[in-house]
């Protein structure tokens, strides 16, 4: 009878040493899912996704940093404007038109005016499309153009070391020694670049916006006349093969 009896014992500690280490690892893993539930809960409390329809408005805008540039000083200005359309809070198709136009003169008083119209057409991507409050971080592509005309001008020059004081022009002919200034009014050009952006655009009022660019600019192809280029070209900067640009814009939000 005792050894029976004792036998029971053991066969219910044994039990009793199986059943307890699946108890308590089912308690925890009832305890992990349930924390998990109410912290992903939690998040949907907090970050509410947000499904946005095919059309979600139309954004249109103006550049006010290069008039403000201007009244500083800067030697070249533009007014432009800019179109995007809204697509699902995540694809912006762009569409931005310009005219500028200055003044430059170099080291040597030779002096290059340009003045021409110039659009872009792209896209921009808004990382934070997953966000309800608005705000836009974006990325995009720019193709740019621009074609117009512009002037190089170098005027009579005074040179005491050469002429005595007086003053000459400073083209020569080689064969018969005649002078003349230098002045090609008129002259064209044309150049295609692309951009690459990165912007954030933010809510300040009811339906306004102000939007900061920075803009990155290759040059792809560009045709300028015989006697010299343009040293600037509107809507790209000046006439090298890459540039960086800023425009910062007020913008208002169509139903």
């Amino acid at each position: 009878m005792g050894q029976r009896i004792s036998r029971y014992i053991i066969s219910i500690v044994l039990l009793l040493a199986f059943v307890a280490p699946l108890s308590a690892q089912n308690a925890g893993g009832n305890r992990n899912r349930q924390s998990s539930q109410q912290q992903q809960k939690k998040r949907e409390k907090t970050e509410p996704e947000v499904t946005y329809p095919l059309m979600n408005g139309i954004d249109v805008g103006v550049d006010i940093l290069s008039p403000v540039l201007k009244a500083f000083g800067s030697d070249f200005m533009s007014a432009e404007a800019m179109v995007d359309v809204n697509l699902y809070n995540r694809f912006f198709p762009t569409v931005e038109i310009g005219y500028g136009g200055g003044k430059s003169m170099n080291d040597y008083d030779v002096s290059i005016k340009s003045s021409a119209p110039y659009f872009r057409l792209g896209i921009d991507y808004n990382t934070l499309w997953k966000k309800a409050h608005g705000n836009l971080l974006l990325v995009g592509l720019r193709y740019g153009l621009g074609s117009g005309k512009y002037d190089v001008t170098v005027p009579n020059l005074t040179d005491p070391e050469y002429v005595g004081g007086a003053e000459q022009t400073n083209l020569t002919d080689p064969i018969w020694k005649d002078t003349s200034n230098f002045v090609h009014e008129g002259m064209k050009f044309t150049m295609h670049w692309i951009e690459f952006t990165v912007g954030i655009r933010a809510n300040v009022a009811k339906r306004i916006k102000m939007g900061l660019m920075l803009r990155i600019k290759y040059k792809l192809k560009a045709s300028t006349d015989t006697y010299g280029d343009p040293y600037y070209i509107p809507g790209f900067g000046r006439y090298d093969s890459n540039n960086t640009g800023i425009t910062y814009s007020i913008i208002y939000q169509l139903k």
